[in-house]
């Protein structure tokens, strides 16, 4: 490399003053002037590209075009200037700096993405990231052919070779890829959806699908994070269907004892009369009774109403007049299910009208607050094991009366 000699102290001493000047302007006049602009639009776009970041390389970017420019003047075109490892270095980093805004844009455009509608939930980020790696790959092969003095399709051709290996070194970026498309294709999971993943214990919000990986923010407020590859290869529940239906469901059953279940007596029919709910179904239910076993023969067993059947008709009634429930569109049903130990359960299968955590809880409870406040009315007895249970079977007093 030649030295610098005393005369050309002033000529690069004036070079680099114009450069830092250049770049000064940059980010003190020209881009403030832009911002204040950009800032008075109603476009979210040109908000983003005026990142600080983003402006940073692109200052770098232009202060090394401005450089090539002026070394190629006569006025400016030192001896020093034009070695071939000065010019080799100069355009590496001119490529490193292009490179990197080039990167800096993709992640703005993915930004982008996440303020337009139709994209906003779609795994974009999982493609934006392929892309860098590609970008990647090629400004490391143009600088390091820069600086070996091959041509770019030189190295370029070399991959051929390479491609055992390369796909041996990048089979989980490959896999992850693959998968990132089949997620966007099939519509499988977006940002914000609500997802449970067994495998990996999560259950909570999709926070973010990048290429590799998948974060789900738990509802105790941990982040599990899935390779993405495993989104499409195993189990993986979404109940987005719900938010879009609009309700929740409950299906939840109350176990009754069996020693509770009974006909119903006259006095016992009279009592039920009383609640507007349940008015109307013995009425009609008696008249079908009557007319059923007026056409049976005396031998046969001739049908009676239930406290269990009543109060089943009477849980309808109420679930259909539930502020909190969807009964007119979504399914309804008070179902009896096969008797166990523990007694017949009794459940019961709705939706609620909101897709709110904390209201659907509060709806729920308040159902089953108010099933074990009724149940004796009807004469029945939720399931308890144990010595309570005993008691209450034989109709033996719970409490003494005498404490």
């Amino acid at each position: 490399m030649n030295n610098i000699t005393a005369s050309d102290l002033p000529t690069l001493a004036y070079l680099i003053g114009i450069l830092i000047a250049s770049y000064l302007i940059l980010r003190s006049v020209v881009f403030p002037i832009i911002k204040r602009g950009a800032s008075k639009t109603s476009t979210y776009i040109d908000d983003l590209f005026l990142d600080k970041k983003f402006l940073n390389r692109v200052s770098y970017v232009f202060v090394f075009v401005l450089f090539n420019f002026l070394i190629a003047t006569p006025q400016l075109n030192l001896e020093i200037l034009n070695t071939e490892i000065f010019k080799r270095v100069s355009s590496a980093l001119l490529t490193l700096f292009v490179g990197l805004t080039l990167l800096e844009m993709l992640n703005v455009l993915n930004k982008v993405s996440e303020n337009i509608k139709s994209l906003k939930n779609k795994p974009i980020k999982g493609y934006v990231q392929i892309i860098k790696i590609v970008v990647n790959s090629f400004i490391f092969i143009i600088i390091f052919a820069i600086m070996t003095g091959q041509p770019v399709s030189y190295y370029i051709s070399g991959l051929g070779a390479l491609t055992a290996v390369l796909l041996l070194v990048f089979q989980d970026t490959i896999l992850s890829f693959i998968a990132s498309v089949q997620i966007g294709q099939n519509n499988i999971i977006n940002n914000g959806d609500w997802i449970e993943v067994p495998e990996y214990g999560a259950d909570g919000d999709v926070i973010d699908i990048a290429l590799h990986t998948v974060k789900v923010q738990n509802w105790d407020k941990t982040i599990t994070t899935i390779p993405t590859s495993k989104i499409v290869t195993t189990s993986v529940k979404n109940w987005r269907g719900m938010s879009e239906y609009g309700g929740r469901r409950i299906k939840r059953s109350i176990s009754i004892d069996i020693s509770s279940v009974r006909f119903m007596e006259q006095k016992d029919i009279d009592k039920l009369m009383k609640i507007p709910t349940v008015n109307k179904y013995l009425s009609e239910k008696i008249k079908d009774i009557e007319k059923f076993n007026s056409l049976v023969d005396k031998e046969k067993e001739k049908r009676r109403l239930t406290n269990l059947g009543t109060f089943r008709a009477y849980l309808v009634k109420y679930l259909q007049n539930h502020d909190g429930l969807n009964t007119e569109t979504m399914t309804l049903l008070v179902r009896q299910l096969s008797p166990t130990t523990t007694g017949v359960p009794l459940e019961l299968y709705t939706f609620t009208n909101t897709i709110d955590w904390v209201e659907y809880e509060g709806i729920q409870s308040d159902i089953f607050d108010h099933i074990f406040a009724v149940l004796p009315k009807f004469g029945l007895r939720a399931f308890q094991d144990g010595t309570v249970e005993a008691a209450a079977a034989r109709g033996l007093p719970i409490i003494d009366s005498e404490i």
